[in-house]
Parts: structure tokens; C-alpha cells; sequence
């Protein structure tokens, strides 16, 4: 192997290694929503705060060892061990302590390991009653305050019907040479560009990150790589593109991503996957 080829495979290698921990988060970031905080209850605020989380997953989720943070108060809860939450289903958590302030309060959901898996806006509770901040309809998520509501409190189950938001789409991959045209199959020492359009039908700009993940046969990630702080404007589409370097023969499963940043691994659309050929 050259040392330029030795060298590409090192930075492969390294970003692949540095962002384990965000895509262990991402099928959380998928399935898993703070879906309701209660930050002043009726009487004393100690032992009487919670929040709600709410997971469309089909499988049970170990929740031991997650972080609950405040940002207001700057504390952090470690979720204790046997805290599990089941398939589409909601999970409450309480406090033992003043965990959240009243005022100007935002809730942040972590991994073990520190990955943001799901924030709300900042809020602020004065009511002293049963009312809570709540996902309105039930776990959506558009990414903007217009997803929360002040309501009475739903503990413990749903807060209403989800619905369905499509005014953010990402399309299958396309795989591109480097002059953009597009390629059914590749040569192995060519580049494939993984390229593919994204739409933004909402009335704001938009900042996302575009990740491209490349698997081989036995399904061993070779290949990681993106793009931070796209932007696009309202009613526009782009079509960002990352190329990879096909050292060798084989077929290669291709996933793109959408997310909100790599700090913050929302996915804004459904992940995009498709077979990527290359002949010896």
C-alpha cells in the first residue's frame, strides 16, 4: 500500500473510531423523545418534578447510566440501573431534588457517553398546578418551539396522535463520477461521489449535517465521512456530494444521513441507503 493510500486509510479509520459514540446514539436519536416535563407541580417543587420520555422503538430500551441535564441549573441526573422503557411506549422519570428552574429551563437527554440525543426549547412554568410543557401532537418533531404546548399533564401516556411532517425530505442515493454524471458502476481506483437531494419545504432556513457511511459485504464500516453546517434556504433543494476512494472490488452497502449536527444527532429525514458496485 503507498503512503498516500496508508494515510487515507488512517483519517478513514480515525473518524471512524471518533464518531462511534454519536452512532451509537443514532437509532436513540431515532425513536427516543423528551416528550413531556413537568417543571412546577402542584405544591413543593422537591421530589415532584419529572419528565416524560416517549419511544417508538420496537424493541426495549436500557435507559441505566443516561444523562438528564439541566441547563439552567447546570445539573445532571444519571438515569439509575433497571430503568428500561418499553416499545412504543412512555417512561416517566421523577426527581428526588430540585432537578429544573422554573424559569427559562431547558432539558437536555444524553447517552452514557455524553451524546445529545434530544433537547427541548427553553420554558418557563409559573402555573404552580398540573399543567406541563408537552410534545402537541404526541412525540413530533419539527425542530422548532411550535412542537410544544402548555397543557394539562399527560403522565406516564400519550399526549395526543402524532403526525406525519414531510417539509423535509431526503431522496435514495445516486452515485456520481467527479464531473457529476451519473455512474451505474465503478472500477475499483476510481472515486464514487454519493450524492443526493435534499428539500427543505419549511418557511425557515435550515442548517443540517450530510453523513455518508460506506459498509462492505460482511457489513464492516469502511468508509465514514460528511459534511457540517449546510445550510438551505427556505423552498430550495441541494445536492450535496462525498466521495470515496474505491481502493477494491465488491459490493458496498451505501447509508446517508440527515441530521441536525453532529453535536446534536437529530435525524431531520429518514436515513437513505443503496448498493454501491465496484468491479475489480
Amino acid at each position: 500500500m503507498s503512503i498516500k493510500l496508508h494515510l487515507l486509510f488512517s483519517v478513514i479509520l480515525i473518524s471512524m473510531l471518533v464518531s462511534v459514540p454519536i452512532f451509537e446514539a443514532y437509532s436513540a436519536a431515532q425513536t427516543l423523545k423528551i416528550n413531556e416535563v413537568e417543571y412546577n407541580p402542584l405544591g413543593p417543587i422537591a421530589n415532584n418534578q419529572w419528565i416524560e420520555l416517549y419511544s417508538t422503538d420496537q424493541n426495549l430500551l436500557d435507559l441505566s447510566g443516561w444523562l438528564v441535564k439541566s441547563t439552567k441549573l447546570g445539573k445532571t441526573f444519571s438515569i439509575p440501573d433497571g430503568f428500561v422503557i418499553l416499545p412504543n411506549d412512555y417512561l416517566a422519570i421523577p426527581f428526588n431534588s430540585v432537578m429544573f428552574d422554573p424559569q427559562n429551563e431547558s432539558v437536555v437527554l444524553l447517552t452514557p457517553d455524553s451524546v445529545e440525543v434530544d433537547r427541548t426549547p427553553e420554558f418557563s412554568d409559573t402555573s404552580d398546578d398540573g399543567q406541563t410543557w408537552q410534545r402537541f401532537p404526541n412525540g413530533v418533531d419539527t425542530g422548532t418551539p411550535t412542537d410544544w404546548a402548555f397543557r394539562n399533564g399527560t403522565h406516564g401516556v400519550t399526549n395526543g396522535f402524532p403526525r406525519v411532517i414531510q417539509n423535509f425530505t431526503l431522496s435514495t442515493p445516486v452515485f456520481v463520477d467527479q464531473q457529476g454524471n451519473k455512474v451505474e458502476a465503478f472500477t475499483a481506483g476510481q472515486m464514487a461521489g454519493v450524492k443526493a437531494e435534499v428539500v427543505n419545504r419549511f418557511a425557515q432556513e435550515r442548517t443540517f449535517a450530510y453523513i455518508v457511511k460506506i459498509s462492505d459485504e460482511e457489513g464492516f464500516p469502511v468508509f465514514i465521512s460528511w459534511v457540517e453546517d449546510l445550510v438551505i434556504l427556505p423552498n430550495r433543494t441541494i445536492k450535496p456530494a462525498i466521495f470515496w476512494y474505491a481502493e477494491g472490488k465488491g459490493n458496498f452497502f451505501v447509508e446517508i444521513f440527515v441530521w441536525r449536527s453532529l453535536n446534536i444527532p437529530e435525524p431531520l429525514t429518514p436515513a437513505q441507503s443503496g448498493l454501491l458496485r465496484i468491479a475489480g
